[in-house]
């Protein structure tokens, strides 16, 4: 088995690759930048909060149905010949977000177009290249990865409100169009468009190919409680991201302090990624979710106790943070306790339980908005809803040993049981 040192050797250009991907996808910047727009949206076309956060549900509503597909199809075909096209799909669905209007439905059909064209862009394709790739280091391989995200959270805000303060909003999702074809797209090219050995005698990562299938899978109280649990903090999670700027901006402060902030959220992301993904290596998976998503409802109820500039920049680093570790224990979990042999599978099914919970957390908390006129009802509701996401995720039990196929349905059998 090679070192973790061997590993990112042999690793580091799809590292490059990966985080680029994760970064402008689809649970990446689109959701990052989303609250930056709504402002100027309801300003320039006369939607409500509620109608423009309904477009997130739409995105979501995507990338529900189309990820298992997507993940069945990575089992079959690999990552790179589902990757490059989506991220095309993902700069042609941002185009046609820029030719929304004058009609609410223009912007959702946009919104869906992107999750069907992009369906390649989440977090299952990133994260499968690098789980064949690190085994002793797969913790911090996919923080690493998944810090595309923290660095589309910290750039993004601020660089798209630029571009909306000097051209509107239409060349908000121009810019974003541009950014992912020449950039994202070759870099994704160089790091996962090469020859090279099956993963097994390349780097010798213990335990691909097997593992649950998916029926398999599906049946363990264990899928259950890990897809409820990343549902019920997404929920939380996406309706703070989306509308903290908003809720900023209400509170009295400026459009771009208000950017500023959430790019400090950003920043935490990356610490968040890191951090939990050096933990991860190190101690029991289940102890980590526990102590860092609990932070967001601690962000909340801050939030709901002051509404000064001060503390709005502690409650982005705490969401920040609990941020970059959703992501890296959905992926971790479910290659320590199902396997890599569906990987694909498993983790597109689970990942629509992240889509659902980030559709419905905006959309509700916009509704809440436009019902009271303010975000406290949405804020308190979003400290309960986390809370019962840490029940759900904060004890799993011990990570079964999948080393072979002769192991892996020993261990199917006693899961079942």
């Amino acid at each position: 088995m090679a070192s973790g040192a061997g590993e990112f050797r042999n690793g580091w250009r799809a590292i490059v690759a990966c985080a680029a991907g994760v970064g402008v996808g689809l649970t990446g910047l689109p959701f990052y930048t989303f609250g930056i727009f709504i402002t100027p949206l309801s300003d320039d076309m006369g939607w409500s909060r509620s109608m423009i956060a309904a477009g997130m549900l739409c995105l979501n509503a995507g990338v529900i149905f189309v990820g298992p597909l997507i993940g069945l199809l990575m089992d079959r075909f690999g990552v790179r010949l589902i990757a490059i096209p989506s991220l095309i799909g993902v700069a042609v669905g941002f185009f046609l977000l820029s030719l929304s209007g004058p009609t609410i439905g223009s912007f959702y059909m946009a919104w869906l177009a992107v999750a069907v064209l992009g369906a390649g862009t989440t977090p299952l394709t990133w994260t499968r290249a690098i789980s064949e790739r690190f085994d002793r280091a797969r913790g911090l391989a996919l923080g690493l990865t998944l810090l595309g995200t923290g660095l589309a959270s910290i750039f993004g805000p601020p660089l798209i409100q630029e571009l909306i303060a000097t051209g509107g909003w239409r060349s908000g999702y121009r810019g974003m169009a541009g950014f992912v074809l020449f950039v994202a797209v070759p870099l994704a090219v160089f790091g996962l468009w090469q020859r090279r050995e099956p993963v097994a005698a390349r780097t010798r990562v213990a335990g691909v190919g097997a593992g649950m299938t998916w029926p398999e899978a599906v049946k363990t109280k264990r899928f259950w409680l890990i897809a409820g649990g990343i549902f019920l903090v997404i929920v939380g999670q996406a309706s703070s991201t989306v509308h903290f700027v908003p809720l900023l901006r209400d509170r009295g402060i400026e459009a771009g302090t208000a950017a500023g902030v959430a790019g400090l959220f950003g920043a935490s992301v990356i610490i968040g990624r890191i951090v939990v993904g050096y933990l991860l290596d190190r101690f029991h998976g289940p102890k980590i979710a526990r102590i860092f998503l609990s932070l967001p409802a601690l962000a909340l109820l801050l939030l709901i106790w002051r509404s000064d500039l001060a503390t709005a920049r502690v409650a982005a680093v705490l969401l920040g943070i609990a941020a970059g570790a959703e992501v890296d224990l959905l992926a971790y979990f479910v290659s320590r306790y199902f396997g890599l042999r569906s990987y694909g599978a498993i983790y597109g099914t689970a990942l629509s339980a992240f889509g659902l919970g980030a559709g419905f957390g905006p959309t509700l908390a916009g509704h809440a908005y436009d019902v009271a006129g303010n975000y406290d009802g949405a804020l308190v509701a979003g400290v309960c809803v986390f809370l019962a996401g840490v029940a759900c995720l904060g004890f799993l039990g011990r990570y079964p040993a999948f080393t072979s196929d002769s192991e892996a349905r020993k261990v199917v059998s006693d899961v079942l049981k």
